[in-house]
């Protein structure tokens, strides 16, 4: 019982010597206001720069997550690729038109055949005159993304085989326009000199991360490849496919139809390329976060370079109180207590610049993720991790100047001036 008496009273004694040196150090940080909120600054900025970027490469992520989920089912992207000789590359093979042709008529899976056709033509509507993505596809292409219809309609099959000039336009088009989407609806817009008559009105989706569909505008595949592109060739083919299809087998199947429509022979290499777009989310993701880490390790760099001024503003700290360590020092405090107080000062001047900067950061991500449309997402390990990091800056660049402090000759430091 004993024992456990003295370790009690032993760790009141040491909390009230932490208590002190607490208030002690706040004191000294209130005492020098500018100056301390300088030589925290660096901290701030540093651990505010290490949260937004976390919280904007997790964001990002969970944006192409929803996205990729929103498509509904899953999604195959075929693609050219390069033909090959032998060891000698021949280029890009072009998928056109009737290999998408050839897909849907040999539907073995119940797929959903999508081929698309892009590029950027000049967008006009009274005065507004932009470059704008100009999308042509088959009408399955809303259902194979799971886009949704804001205003109008979308174009259909009749559309597409009479080569109508009709348009359905993104969301942000209208905007771009400087319109709203109801006035734009049924309005003439040209695209590339000629008329077309605005049918539908997106609902906004968000953007995938390599595209953007609310600042697209889409027209009937056959009319793009007459009127507005002049060519056969697409750019790549989705294949919208059930949860609980095989994907080996689809993509199987994929291969063998486009291998007969290409007269590859056996032993030839294909000359299009077949990939699940969650192969696409996964290595976008692996990339993000390895930038991502990258961006935050070179941030966290100033909070070193932050730790380094701590340690220089200590340094000048102890100087100016020398005679006043000298005279705790003679009234009886021992070596111990002048450094805990030193080091406590430094870690909160680290641990409330920390603080703050966490503050600044989380409002910064929430501003960009409101800026790109992405959902909010903070992982709360970075917030404590980002504090701590702070604190044992402060620990780390306050243990020389205390050290300095604590060894201070009592009799000289009373005489220092």
């Amino acid at each position: 019982m004993e024992k456990y008496l003295k370790l009690f009273k032993s760790f009141r004694s040491n909390l009230s010597l932490f208590n002190d040196a607490l208030k002690s150090a706040s004191s000294s940080i209130r005492s020098n206001k500018i100056r301390s909120f300088l030589t925290a600054l660096a901290i701030i900025i540093g651990t505010a720069a290490v949260i937004s970027i976390i919280g904007l490469g997790s964001s990002a992520s969970k944006s192409l997550d929803e996205r990729i989920d929103d498509l509904g089912g899953r999604t195959l992207y075929v693609g050219p690729s390069q033909r090959r000789s032998g060891a000698v590359t021949q280029g890009l093979n072009p998928l056109v038109l009737k290999d998408a042709e050839a897909l849907v008529k040999d539907n073995e899976h119940n797929w959903k055949i999508s081929p698309t056709m892009t590029g950027n033509r000049q967008i006009k509507y009274n005065s507004a005159n932009i470059s704008g993505r100009v999308g042509g596809y088959l009408p399955i292409h809303f259902n194979v993304r799971g886009y949704d219809l804001e205003l109008g309609r979308l174009f259909d099959e009749e559309d597409n085989l009479a080569r109508k000039k009709v348009v359905v336009v993104g969301s942000k088009i209208p905007q771009e326009l400087r319109t709203s989407a109801a006035a734009l609806l049924n309005k003439e817009i040209t695209i590339g000199g000629v008329s077309y008559k605005v049918v539908g009105v997106l609902k906004e989706e968000g953007s995938t991360g390599w595209q953007n569909p609310d600042e697209e505008l889409y027209v009937p595949i056959l009319t793009a490849a007459q009127r507005i592109f002049g060519r056969v060739r697409v750019d790549s083919i989705n294949v919208g496919v059930a949860n609980d299809a095989n994907i080996e087998q689809v993509m199987m199947s994929i291969e063998r139809i486009l291998r007969q429509q290409h007269d590859i022979g056996p032993g030839q290499d294909n000359d299009f390329r077949i990939a699940d777009y969650s192969q696409f989310s996964d290595l976008r993701r692996d990339a993000t976060n390895i930038f991502t880490f990258l961006i935050a390790g070179i941030a966290a760099i100033s909070l070193v370079v932050g730790g380094i001024g701590v340690m220089n503003i200590m340094l000048v700290s102890v100087t100016e109180r020398t005679r006043e360590i000298g005279l705790r020092k003679a009234l009886g405090a021992s070596k111990s207590i002048i450094m805990l107080q030193f080091i406590v000062e430094a870690i909160l001047l680290c641990g409330i610049g920390g603080i703050i900067g966490v503050l600044i950061g989380v409002f910064l991500l929430l501003g960009l993720t409101s800026l790109f449309d992405w959902p909010f997402e903070m992982p709360f390990i970075a917030i404590i991790g980002s504090i701590s990091f702070s604190a044992l800056v402060g620990l780390f660049f306050g243990i020389w100047p205390a050290n300095k402090a604590a060894k201070l000759d009592p009799v000289i430091a009373l005489r220092y001036e």
